[in-house]
């Protein structure tokens, strides 16, 4: 059950998303062309086991924010977590 706080800050985060250049470019770019056009340099190699391969999709939208807004790894993983 989550606490007061937590949805104070959920319901702050909504409110401030309207202007979120993140939320915009999660709508205006259709992220679905990617895997067609980069299947080829995906290797899925899960069958020799190991992690799970990350969805192309979404290493596309971590190297899209990385490169567009100059940030780094720790950055981009607080936004991951966060689920921007």
């Amino acid at each position: 059950m989550s606490s007061l706080l937590d949805e104070a800050l959920k319901e702050k985060y909504r409110t401030n998303a309207i202007n979120d250049p993140l939320v915009f470019a999660k709508d205006a770019i259709d992220w679905s062309v990617f895997p067609s056009i980069l299947k080829d340099l995906y290797h899925n190699d899960t069958d020799k086991g190991g992690r799970p391969n990350i969805p192309i999709i979404t290493m596309m939208k971590v190297l899209f924010l990385q490169s567009m807004f100059n940030m780094v790894d720790e950055q981009t993983e607080t936004l991951i977590r966060d689920g921007v």
